[in-house]
């Protein structure tokens, strides 16, 4: 990880997802407010109303000389202030990160946690370094994509709002089994060559974590510069729940069946139409052809 002496921030741009939670970070807002005032750091909280509304109120806040641009939210917003960042940011101006979601996972691949306080305290003392990105299809990731069974389930997740918690997982996972579970022919081109078969679901990560508790690339860093290219291949409905006890421990890695490798870029072609996610945000619900490659220290993360 590429360290960058600390820079003091007088003030920053903070922009909230106020339904981030499920509400959590509309009530959070005011007391980060008040946390980094009382550190000396300048802010008041700008919130977004639509989808796409991080994205842009991150671009026009570096474009309006923002020196550090705070987004409050889970990763979902995470992403979507990602795609605010890369391409406009230049030269010292910083992104920061409140984590205020449900999963908060890039957050904790900077050593957050779920603490938002902590976050504000490292902000405030103008704590940076570099990390990297990931880009899938033009579109840029944090954390890490997943296309196959695992975006499904996400995409059947989306499809409930009614429900919360652990219901959620388990009635979108069910679902997915008995209505949407599929075993597409893929190809799949990496640094060191090439898969083709069958596959369940195929995950390229930069953090090792994503969904809240799935340790899908164990060994993955945010800051090596590496993407971990994760693949099961075609597994049974019995297969696949077999399977999930395993990927929360992060004990697949070495099973029959899964293959795990390092790569700096990877391109899949599937026979059929595929949901696919990014840093748990849906991003295509029928797509057959991914390119994905890393955006090495593309972040100057305020952390």
């Amino acid at each position: 990880m590429l360290s960058v002496p600390p820079y003091p921030v007088p003030r920053i741009e903070l922009i909230v997802n106020p339904s981030a939670g499920r509400g959590k970070a509309a009530r959070l807002a005011p007391e980060a407010v008040a946390r980094l005032r009382a550190r000396g750091v300048e802010c008041e909280a700008r919130y977004t109303r639509a989808p796409g509304d991080a994205t842009r109120l991150v671009a026009e806040a570096l474009r309006g000389g923002a020196e550090c641009v705070v987004v409050g939210g889970g990763d979902g917003t995470v992403n979507e202030a990602v795609n605010g960042y890369v391409g406009v940011a230049r030269g010292t101006q910083a992104i920061g990160f409140l984590p205020m979601g449900t999963g908060n996972d890039f957050a904790k691949m900077l050593g957050m946690g779920n603490d938002w306080r902590i976050a504000c305290d490292r902000i405030a003392e103008g704590r940076r370094r570099r990390v990297d990105a990931g880009r899938c299809n033009g579109r840029s990731f944090a954390n890490g994509i997943g296309a196959g069974f695992d975006a499904q389930v996400a995409l059947e997740a989306n499809a409930m709002p009614w429900l919360r918690g652990n219901a959620v997982y388990v009635a979108a996972l069910a679902r997915t089994l008995l209505l949407r579970h599929r075993t597409p022919l893929a190809r799949i081109v990496h640094d060191g060559g090439t898969i083709e078969g069958r596959i369940t679901l195929v995950a390229v990560a930069n953090g090792s974590t994503y969904g809240g508790a799935f340790r899908m690339a164990p060994a993955a860093d945010v800051a090596d510069g590496m993407l971990e290219l994760v693949v099961a291949d075609a597994l049974s409905r019995s297969g696949i729940l077999g399977l999930v006890p395993h990927v929360m421990r992060g004990s697949h890695v070495g099973r029959e069946g899964v293959t795990v490798l390092r790569t700096r870029r990877v391109m899949v072609e599937t026979d059929e139409p595929l949901a696919v996610h990014a840093d748990g945000e849906i991003i295509g619900n029928a797509l057959t052809r991914l390119e994905v490659d890393v955006l090495s220290n593309a972040l100057l993360v305020a952390a």
